[in-house]
């Protein structure tokens, strides 16, 4: 009995220790901090949140925990990369608006947040997509996505349960598509919440130590100001970037493109040797499949600044970017739905001035940038 005691009496305070660390450090949000209590504050609430940057957020998780929680569809949802990422509901002119965009987004990024507003019956009246010309560079893309990777799932077999190119399209047209395997079975449904078994988990309490000198722990605090001196995520999904992002001056910006440009680098470009058809094929029947249910879809292509245009028109390897601005004009027009802007940034004026950084325009200039270039009236 005595050894009993002596051995617990020498176990407490080492899983104390653990789980003491564990909470307070919580570096994935599972126990002090967690996504459900995050976008609780922002949906309930109308609460915006600061602190995420900082605690190198899951924006994944912190996205399926926002949608989840919506009560009822949105009027406009607005889907892409960061570069789409600062449009706010006030330039629409509705409250009934959520920005999904997504730090370094691929093609299945975008299935996958189709995925939830299907699983979860709240697609759109209106849906913007932001078409970089990244996404049909497949030498490029990253896991990032396995996150969600269950709804990206559920739709490349609504839309394409055959593999060939040509069967994409028929599969997203065909209302007779039956769902299979399990995750079609039911909802989907993937943790957002509290996980009581990092309490004494040694691994996470492994990396939270190492979190422990650097001082670094999940931190975020809710204010109703629509901009602060850290990133902030708004309510609505969308984001203002910090104020030194905001305040920049215009040669830092006109620097790191410079160095950009003589390092030959484009972002997510290089490499890229030609257009992946299947995920051109998958965008397509993404949009089919959206009209089908209803959704009005317009596509948006963000512009690049001035000096990084020029330098993709002088190199050939990076001409492939008009081909694909091409391609979704093409798309644009046989489905019938409205494109706006262009890689181009000359359609609407962009200088210098307009960017944070090499690719990310101003908050203040996204509108401009927002210009009709195919309406639904010049299709055919």
């Amino acid at each position: 009995m005595k050894k009993w005691c002596k051995a617990i009496l020498f176990v407490l305070p080492v899983f104390c220790m653990v789980a003491a660390v564990n909470w307070y450090v919580d570096s994935y949000a599972y126990l002090r901090v967690t996504y459900d209590q995050i976008c609780g504050q922002m949906t309930d609430a109308s609460m915006n949140v600061t602190g995420l940057e900082e605690s190198d957020f899951n924006d994944r998780k912190l996205l399926l925990a926002c949608l989840n929680r919506q009560k009822e569809p949105k009027e406009l949802i607005v889907a892409g990369s960061s570069r789409v990422m600062n449009f706010e509901h006030q330039m629409f002119g509705t409250e009934s608006f959520y920005n999904t965009a997504l730090s370094e987004s691929t093609m299945n990024d975008l299935l996958a947040v189709v995925g939830i507003l299907e699983q979860n019956g709240q697609l759109p009246e209106r849906m913007l997509i932001g078409v970089d010309a990244f996404l049909f560079n497949t030498s490029h893309n990253n896991d990032r996505y396995m996150e969600l990777e269950e709804y990206a799932v559920f739709m490349r077999e609504r839309l394409c349960g055959l593999k060939s190119a040509e069967n994409i399209e028929k599969k997203a047209d065909d209302s007779d598509v039956k769902d299979s395997g399990d995750v079609m079975d039911g909802k989907i449904q993937l943790p957002t919440g509290r996980d009581d078994s990092k309490w004494l988990s040694l691994d996470y309490f492994r990396y939270n130590v190492t979190c422990l000198p650097r001082r670094k722990r999940f931190m975020v605090d809710y204010t109703r100001e629509w901009e602060t001196e850290q990133y902030l995520k708004h309510y609505d999904g969308s984001v203002a970037y910090q104020r030194s992002l905001r305040e920049v001056d215009v040669s830092e910006v006109e620097e790191l493109t410079r160095r950009s440009i003589e390092e030959h680098v484009v972002y997510r470009m290089t490499d890229f040797k030609e257009i992946d058809e299947e995920s051109m094929k998958l965008l397509d029947a993404l949009v089919g499949y959206l009209q089908e249910r209803g959704v009005e879809v317009m596509l948006y292509l963000p512009p690049y600044s001035p000096m990084m245009y020029n330098y993709i028109e002088s190199e050939e390897q990076y001409r492939i970017t008009f081909e694909i601005e091409d391609r979704i004009k093409q798309m644009a027009s046989k489905r019938n739905v409205e494109l706006y802007g262009s890689y181009d940034p000359a359609g609407c004026g962009l200088e210098m001035t307009d960017l944070y950084d090499i690719y990310h325009v101003k908050t203040e200039k996204m509108m401009d940038t927002f210009y009709l270039s195919l309406s639904v009236s010049d299709t055919p």
